[in-house]
């Protein structure tokens, strides 16, 4: 899953060079025109990281949980399964894991035949001295998974994960931890500088997870100002839009990364 995080840390550097850019044309005397959309198309960037990276790493966790080489979560309270065990596939995708499980002898065979020859299968064995060769055929297979991460994408494509619950929804699907009250352990002074929290007060978990996920909100609903409604401010005359400035860019592009930065250390704990 490392590699989610890699790429999330990607894409922040894009978008920082795009604000730097922003900073760097708007400091030369000889400009004239408006170039805030730069700072406007970076922050979408940032979201758009964000909700890229959620997508990816869950994912990724899902296919480790199906190889045996991550934990399934425990289910939640008032369920009997996890949410890995609950997320649905087509029986067209899991068609060829059946096929092989209704003749599971000729499979065997096959693929003893394919990594030791022919000449392999003419000789007796005792069942132990075959075991490793069964053994390594049925780990190759759990391990080849395209048909499962194309059914994960597919189910996940159509969804959105930059506000706070739904991003908590995709990680129940491979990690059991409470995600907020953990990231807020990590991220507590982030949480206490936001405008909803007073940072002179003994903040609870509970409390600071809360200014967190407002904070994440804020910075989601500017996006979607952004992306849907071309930023313009109905209050004011036409083509008039919402401020922005290098500061509100930089502040939330910082936050996006502790946060991400944060999960990424919860659900790997």
């Amino acid at each position: 899953m490392q590699s989610a995080l890699d790429q999330f840390r990607i894409s922040i550097g894009r978008v920082r060079d795009l604000i730097e850019l922003h900073n760097s044309v708007q400091s030369q005397a000889a400009v004239t025109n408006d170039i805030s959309d730069m700072l406007r198309a970076a922050l979408v960037l940032a979201v758009s990281a964000l909700d890229y990276y959620v997508h990816e790493v869950v994912t990724l966790g899902i296919l480790e949980i199906h190889r045996g080489q991550r934990p399934e979560p425990s289910p939640s309270a008032n369920t009997t399964q996890s949410a890995f065990s609950r997320f649905q596939v087509s029986l067209g995708g899991a068609r060829q894991d059946r096929l092989t499980s209704l003749d599971i002898a000729t499979w065997i065979e096959d693929e003893i035949q394919q990594f030791y020859g022919y000449e392999f299968l003419q000789q007796s064995y005792k069942v132990s001295d075959l075991i490793p060769s069964i053994s390594n055929s049925i780990v190759n297979r759990l391990n080849n998974t395209s048909w499962l991460e194309s059914e994960i994408r597919e189910r996940l494509g159509y969804q959105t994960f930059q506000q706070a619950d739904k991003i908590a929804d995709a990680v129940r699907y491979i990690s059991d931890k409470k995600l907020w009250n953990e990231v807020a352990v990590l991220m507590p002074q982030t949480a206490a500088n936001s405008s909803h929290i007073n940072a002179q007060s003994n903040l609870r978990v509970a409390k600071i997870a809360q200014g967190i996920k407002q904070e994440l909100t804020s910075i989601v609903d500017r996006r979607n100002k952004i992306a849907h409604e071309a930023d313009i401010n109905p209050a004011f005359g036409i083509a008039e839009r919402w401020n922005i400035d290098d500061i509100l860019v930089g502040d939330a592009v910082d936050f996006i990364e502790i946060l991400v930065e944060s999960i990424h250390i919860v659900i790997n704990a």
